[in-house]
């Protein structure tokens, strides 16, 4: 994690990683309305890309369903949005240009819930920012996971990536992206140390309470290891 970090200050500028304003979700970041349509996302997609330095005429964006299939098991019937086994897509990103254009797809359940099309929009065109921008030759999905931190988007991506839910008739949880939850919350403090943040900076209160304790966790490591951190 520390030498991908190391990675990233000498390619994307530390000076701009220190200074670079960190968006949260709040109607003052993203003032809009949001009806968990297409419009959500082309409504996103230039502040994301603009955040990302990424030209936002240079994208097309297209949206698929993963609907729901069904499946037998040996205790029953199961339905998923992927065959056992398989990794769920959230979006995709394609390195063919169609036009001169990156295409970006977006999954059409992200659009029930703004959170997670941001984090997930924010990795497409990170997805950009690394291939598209030939900084890499092969991809690298746990790299190209932690780019949306050093452009002030980790919030969203943290977030995105364990969510657990409770309703009437179930519960269980939603996992996003690759990192675990124990590396998003070392990520993030490690993005805090290196922008030389106070100790609990105040955006952290935006995060979920369980990437928020492994962030807070991780804080605590890495000032007692502080001599040892060199950024």
């Amino acid at each position: 994690m520390e030498d991908a970090f190391k990675w990233l200050i000498s390619e994307f500028t530390k000076e701009k990683i220190v200074s670079r304003k960190i968006l949260r979700p709040t109607t003052e970041d993203f003032p809009f309305q949001f009806d968990q349509s297409e419009n959500d996302a082309s409504t996103l997609l230039p502040v994301i890309a603009n955040q990302m330095e990424v030209e936002v005429s240079k994208i097309e964006l297209r949206f698929y369903d993963q609907a729901l299939i069904e499946f037998s098991t040996s205790t029953g019937k199961i339905f998923s949005q992927q065959a056992p086994g398989e990794q769920y897509s959230a979006g995709t990103y394609s390195s063919k240009k169609n036009g001169g254009r990156f295409i970006i797809s977006i999954e059409a359940s992200q659009l029930k819930n703004t959170e997670n099309l941001i984090a997930t929009l924010a990795h497409e065109v990170s997805h950009i920012k690394l291939i598209g921008e030939r900084r890499i030759k092969k991809n690298d999905e746990y790299l190209t996971d932690l780019v949306p931190i050093i452009y002030g988007l980790g919030i969203f991506n943290a977030n995105s990536s364990f969510k657990f839910y409770n309703n009437q008739d179930s519960w269980g949880y939603n996992k996003q992206g690759y990192l675990s939850q124990q590396e998003w919350g070392y990520a993030l403090a490690l993005f805090a140390f290196i922008r030389n943040e106070e100790k609990k900076p105040a955006w952290i209160n935006y995060l979920t309470p369980n990437i928020k304790s492994d962030f807070l966790k991780s804080e605590q490591f890495i000032h007692a290891n502080s001599n040892d951190m060199a950024f």
